[in-house]
């Protein structure tokens, strides 16, 4: 996370107990909920390689914890998933600025799998998300339209997205129609921080209803 989650906190009234979060990767962030106050995870992680790197580092924290190795997306259906050598960069999006910024990092492998809205996936120990984060290269748009109805839940105080001013990946929604997207829900973008790779981080505040 660019946005250290401590700061984002502070502009969340009464913290968040239950994260969401997708694209967990290695989850790298378990440390900052646990110390934060979270006591209720799931994991989304579409890579099944990094499933038992996830597992070992989570579960050094007292919390309850849910991991589906499944990918998320606007529609069930097939996807390519494009794994690069590093494993933060994967995508279901070619390449493109991304190969001028990292020259280094390139795709080594393609699978196909099966992508599912959120709100089509049973057995989540949770519905009540407070605070929903998704790191998933340029997917993330396509994951906040599959949420469905999920979104418009009271519970959400806010949402942390990997966000893009070039299009580091082919075809790949840019910030300003996150942004567009996520005010039809009441959401106002208050903290940002890019990179000089033109792609950053942004969180996304629940605004009161008037």
């Amino acid at each position: 996370m660019l946005i250290n989650y401590e700061e984002c906190l502070k502009l969340i009234e009464g913290g968040c107990k239950k994260i969401l979060h997708i694209g967990a990767h290695t989850g790298e962030e378990a440390e900052a909920y646990f110390k934060a106050g979270a006591t209720h995870i799931i994991w989304f992680e579409a890579n099944d390689s990094l499933i038992p790197e996830l597992k070992k580092f989570i579960y050094q924290f007292n919390m309850s914890q849910q991991i589906f190795n499944i990918a998320l997306w606007d529609k069930n259906e097939t996807l390519t998933f494009k794994v690069t050598n590093n494993f933060q960069s994967s995508s279901f999006f070619d390449l493109e600025v991304h190969a001028k910024y990292y020259p280094h990092i390139e795709v080594v492998e393609e699978k196909e799998l099966m992508g599912y809205r959120l709100d089509s996936i049973n057995g989540l120990q949770f519905y009540d998300f407070e605070f929903i984060n998704i790191d998933t290269q340029g997917a993330e748009l396509a994951i906040l339209k599959g949420m469905g109805d999920l979104i418009l839940s009271p519970s959400i105080k806010a949402i942390y997205l990997e966000v893009n001013k070039e299009e580091l990946y082919k075809d790949i929604p840019l910030i300003d129609e996150i942004d567009e997207f996520l005010a039809g829900y009441q959401f106002t973008r208050a903290l940002t921080a890019w990179t000089n790779e033109g792609w950053g981080d942004a969180l996304y505040i629940k605004l009161p209803l008037c």
